[in-house]
């Protein structure tokens, strides 16, 4: 199967906040190093990342990405409660599980749903300084908070580490309890970065302070950036001997087992050698080793992730930008779905790798699922969603997917069982609106993803600064960014240049500078900035020929992907139109929708 396809987008596009400051270091921190960035935290690993995400709510959505948001507070996101009584159980005060009944399937499910869930409510409540929504999450958080304790097992607060009947209790199904409470912490440690509540950063460090089982159980794997991030706040000693012992050398089977104690060595390249797995427990398993990277300094836990997902990359990467995972990865095909627990998953994966190395590549991956994979999940008005896309949906109930719930997960429905993906859905439009701007450690800023925004940061010597971003992208190729400094400062302002593009241009104020990326990918304009002054970037796209694994194949001529979540084709519904059989469709931007489509060739 042959796809023509807008090169970047791989198949069709889909659209002023106060001046957010870093999170101080909480008082009763022994020691303090010194702070290089303003958004240092202030306790460092031995190496530090390339990139420091923004707090949440540092990055505003402008345009149709805005548009997007605030379809996500009116649908999904800020009324899951309405949309399944499971999420009103999700960590609730009288919900707590005991025994066979804290495996996921017989009443322990909303531990995960609530973590992916606020997850996003978190970050979208702070992006779009949404009152109603930041007060929904806060209370929810507030009863975990007021109940967490040391005696307890991470956020499961009314069980008790030292008794040998809950100690047993929480490795059913491979240690699934423990898996659900790193999506919790996530999301509370994304909460916590954006406002700063101590309670929350008290909670955070009780769980993970208290406890050190979860680093020998396979669900243990999502609980490793929380734990780390809880660090990089407190300092606290017992954190800390936990991340050592994770990231040793010298640990036995019995610290980060299977499936994530696989992930720490590098890949067999050679095709087929690797047996394959899960989607969502490749993506989390694979990871959190990066971290290992910054808390060691070898750059070996750097490796490994990264050519894990350049396997996937060339094994199973699908042209809407995310894996075959229906739900394991797997060979490509014009008919394997794409869960989309796995289209959340993914996103945040390669933000994190790009955080940790720099590079520019993973960027481009994020950017290639955001705005395919990412739309093609739900109903423009966030009401609908499917479980699993691929690329030739002709018809209702099809493809056949063979996990799940089958075929009927390729409908859009209010939910779907299980309702993993109902809950996933809500992080991935403010995980990448959050992470547009990173800040750098010499005090500047990166343009990392694109589309139109603000950023409010600390820019030099803790200069307050907004830059403006002007642009249609990726309907169109020009970006302009006014640079709005509180009074002239000098710092980097670094540009991320997408592999994809062949003939960037760059201009400041009017006068051409140099577009050539370094080793990263990225263009650094280092500078005296002062207020008025304007960065044009030009991307300009071209059209190529993408093969994948299944070239042989040959069909007649279908619409391959199409995104429908910016313009609805029914009024009367707001759902997405099934995808038609179809010669070719032309890209365009659209009038009132900004809808893109792209022509393609079975």
């Amino acid at each position: 199967m042959e796809l023509i396809e807008r090169f970047f987008l791989g198949l069709t596009a889909l659209a002023s906040v106060p001046l957010v400051a870093p999170v101080a270091a909480p008082a009763r921190c022994e020691e303090s190093p010194v702070r290089v960035s303003a958004y240092a935290r202030p306790f460092e690993p031995p190496r530090r990342p390339a990139l420091i995400p923004l707090p949440p709510g540092a990055v505003e959505p402008a345009g149709w990405l805005r548009d997007w948001c605030l379809a996500a507070r009116d649908g999904y996101t800020g009324h899951m409660d309405a949309v399944h009584e499971e999420f009103r159980r999700a960590w609730a005060a009288d919900h707590t599980m005991r025994g066979e009944r804290l495996n996921w399937f017989r009443g322990a499910w909303p531990y995960e749903g609530g973590g992916y869930w606020f997850d996003g409510l978190a970050r979208l409540g702070s992006i779009l300084r949404d009152d109603g929504l930041i007060a929904q999450v806060r209370r929810r958080f507030e009863v975990v908070a007021s109940r967490v304790h040391p005696g307890g097992i991470l956020f499961l607060w009314w069980l008790d580490k030292d008794s040998p009947e809950d100690s047993q209790a929480i490795t059913c199904d491979g240690g699934w309890p423990i898996w659900a409470c790193g999506l919790l912490g996530r999301a509370m440690a994304a909460y916590y970065a954006a406002s700063g509540e101590r309670r929350i950063l008290e909670t955070l460090e009780t769980a993970y302070s208290s406890d050190r089982n979860w680093i020998r159980l396979p669900g243990g794997m999502s609980n490793v950036w929380p734990a780390f991030q809880t660090y990089t706040w407190t300092g606290n000693k017992r954190i800390a001997e936990a991340l050592s012992e994770v990231f040793s050398k010298e640990a036995s089977a019995a610290i980060a087992p299977n499936p994530w104690g696989r992930y720490r060595r590098m890949p067999d390249a050679r095709p087929g050698a690797e047996t394959n797995e899960h989607g969502v427990a490749f993506l989390e398993a694979t990871t959190p080793w990066a971290l290992g990277y910054l808390w060691t300094g070898d750059e070996e836990f750097l490796k490994a992730p990264l050519a894990w997902h350049d396997l996937v990359e060339r094994e199973a990467m699908q042209p809407h930008g995310v894996i075959v995972a229906d739900e394991f990865w797997g060979p490509t095909g014009a008919f394997r779905g794409t869960e989309t627990c796995d289209v959340a998953g993914y996103l945040w994966s390669q933000i994190v790798l790009l955080s940790v190395s720099g590079q520019g590549r993973l960027a481009d991956r994020a950017e290639r699922a955001f705005f395919n994979a990412g739309p093609a999940t739900v109903s423009r008005d966030f009401q609908t969603h499917v479980y699993f896309q691929s690329p030739n949906r002709v018809a209702d109930n099809s493809p056949p997917c063979p996990h799940g719930p089958g075929a009927s997960g390729c409908s859009y429905k209010p939910t779907h069982m299980p309702l993993c993906c109902t809950a996933a859905l809500n992080r991935i439009v403010p995980n990448y609106v959050m992470h547009m701007w990173m800040a750098t450690y010499d005090n500047g800023l990166a343009a990392a993803l694109y589309g139109p925004c603000k950023v409010s940061a600390l820019v030099g010597d803790r200069v307050p600064v907004d830059i403006v971003c002007a642009t249609d992208y990726p309907f169109g190729e020009a970006i302009e960014m006014n640079v709005r400094p509180a009074r002239k400062a000098a710092f980097p302002v670094l540009l991320r240049i997408p592999g994809w593009c062949a003939h960037p241009e760059v201009r400041v104020n009017g006068a051409p500078v140099s577009a050539g990326a370094d080793e990263r990918g990225f263009v650094r304009l280092d500078r005296l900035w002062k207020s008025g002054d304007v960065i044009r970037l030009r991307l300009p796209m071209s059209v190529r020929v993408a093969g994948g694994r299944d070239r042989g194949w040959r069909a007649v001529r279908l619409r391959l992907l199409r995104s429908s979540s910016l313009r609805p084709a029914d009024p009367r519904s707001g759902r997405p139109e099934h995808a038609r059989p179809l010669g070719q469709v032309d890209i365009r931007p659209g009038c009132a929708g900004g809808e893109a489509r792209c022509r393609h060739r079975c």
